[in-house]
C-alpha cells in the first residue's frame, strides 16, 4: 500500500486514501480514491451543564465522498467503565488545568466488527463525558478527542483482517460550560431520566438508565427502586449497580429483595433454565451492590445469604469476609470451608490462611 498524506485537524479533514480493492489484490491492481473527504467533529449533547450532569459527547466520522468505506469499531471497552480506551479524551479548564479522570482499571477488548460509513454519509461514536472527567468546579472547559481511524473500502460480506488497513490519525475539539448546580433543574432531569428509563425498551430508555445511574442525588433511588420491581433484567442489573450509591433505607430494602430473585420474576426467556441463570445473575448483582453500599445494615444481611445457591454469591460473601476483622470473619470462613462447591471451599481456606495471626 503506498503512502498516504495524513492531517490532524477538526473538521473537515481533506486526505487523498489509497484503498487496495479486496477483489482486485490477486492481480496486484490498486484503486485510489482521490481527494477523499474524511471529517471528524465533536458534539456534546448540552452546550451547558450543571456539576453532577452526565451528557454523551457525538465523535461524528463524515465521507465527503463517492466511495463506500467502513470503519473498524469495538475491541476497547472490556474494563470497569466500559470506556472505549481506542479514543484518548482529555478536558482542560480555560486556564489550562486538567479536569481528573477517573480510572477504568486493565483492558479486556471486547468485540471487533466493521460499521459501514457510506458516502457523503457518516458514522457516529458516542462517549461518555463521565468516563473521561470529573467536573467539581464550574467554568468553561475545552474537550480534545482523538482516535486512529482504520478505514477500508467498503464490502457487504464484513471485514478481512488479514487485509491492510488505511490508519487515520483525527482530532476533533469541543466546549463546554459547566455551571453550579440547581436543584429544580436536576429535579426535572431526573424525572425526564426515569420516565425514558422506564418507558420500555430501546435505545433511548438504556441510555436514560445509564445516564441516570452517574447521578449522585437521592431522588433518583424511586426510579431505581420500580426498576427492580420490573421482570426486566437489564432494568434490574442497571438497578442495583445505581443503588449500591446510596445510604437510603428504600434502596437497601431493594437490594433486599433483589436477593430473592427467581427465575419466574425474570420475563422475556426462552428457556427456564435460562431464566434461573439470569436469576442467578441479579443475585450475584444485588451481592455486589451491598457489599458496596454504605448503608450499615448492608453487609450484615449479605453475610446472612451466605447459603445462597448460586456459588457466585457466596463467593462475594467470602470477598467481604476478607476485608473484616479477623475475629470476625475467622468462624464464618470456618464455616464456609466446608462449602460443597471446592471453589467456595478452597476460598474459604485461602482467606482463613491469609487473616489467621502468624506465629
Amino acid at each position: 500500500m503506498q503512502p498516504i498524506r495524513i492531517l490532524t485537524c477538526t473538521f473537515p479533514l481533506l486526505l487523498t486514501l489509497i484503498l487496495t480493492s479486496p477483489t482486485s489484490q490477486c492481480a496486484g491492481e490498486i484503486y485510489a480514491v482521490d481527494a477523499q473527504q474524511i471529517g471528524v467533529k465533536l458534539v456534546p449533547d448540552k452546550p451547558t451543564i450543571m456539576i453532577g450532569e452526565p451528557i454523551y459527547l457525538s465523535f461524528i466520522v463524515q465521507n465527503d465522498s463517492n466511495q463506500d468505506l467502513q470503519v473498524l469499531v469495538g475491541g476497547d471497552y472490556r474494563n470497569a467503565l466500559g470506556r472505549p480506551e481506542t479514543f484518548t479524551v482529555t478536558v482542560l479548564r480555560e486556564d489550562g488545568k486538567h479536569v481528573p479522570q477517573p480510572v477504568a482499571g486493565p483492558g479486556f477488548g471486547g468485540l471487533v466488527g466493521p460499521q459501514k460509513l457510506a458516502s457523503w454519509g457518516s458514522y457516529t461514536f458516542k462517549l461518555f463525558l463521565p468516563h473521561w472527567a470529573t467536573f467539581a468546579e464550574s467554568g468553561k472547559y475545552r474537550i480534545v478527542a482523538k482516535r486512529t481511524l482504520n478505514l477500508r473500502q467498503y464490502r457487504p460480506d464484513g471485514w478481512d483482517f488479514k487485509e491492510k488497513t488505511t490508519d487515520v490519525q483525527t482530532e476533533a475539539t469541543a466546549t463546554i460550560e459547566v455551571v453550579p448546580p440547581d436543584s429544580e433543574r436536576m429535579g426535572e432531569l431526573i424525572e425526564d431520566l426515569g420516565t425514558t428509563m422506564l418507558s420500555g425498551r430501546s435505545d433511548k430508555a438504556e441510555a436514560a438508565g445509564y445516564t441516570l445511574s452517574y447521578i449522585q442525588d437521592d431522588r433518583v433511588v424511586p426510579y431505581f427502586v420500580k426498576a427492580l420491581e420490573t421482570n426486566s433484567y437489564e432494568l434490574k442489573s442497571r438497578a442495583c449497580g445505581a443503588l449500591s450509591k446510596f445510604n437510603e433505607e428504600a434502596a437497601f430494602q431493594a437490594l433486599k429483595r433483589a436477593m430473592e430473585t427467581k427465575g419466574e420474576n425474570i420475563g422475556d426467556t426462552t428457556t427456564k433454565e435460562l431464566a434461573n441463570q439470569l436469576a442467578n445473575n441479579i443475585r450475584l448483582a444485588a451481592a455486589g451492590a451491598l457489599a458496596k453500599s454504605p448503608h450499615p445494615g448492608a453487609v450484615p444481611f449479605l453475610l446472612s445469604k451466605r447459603d445462597d445457591t448460586y456459588e457466585g454469591v457466596r463467593i462475594t460473601v467470602l470477598h467481604v469476609l476478607g476485608k473484616m476483622k479477623p475475629e470476625e470473619a475467622i468462624p464464618i470462613l470456618q464455616e464456609m470451608a466446608h462449602d460443597q462447591s471446592k471453589t467456595v471451599s478452597d476460598e474459604a481456606k485461602r482467606y482463613i490462611n491469609l487473616l489467621s495471626p502468624k506465629e
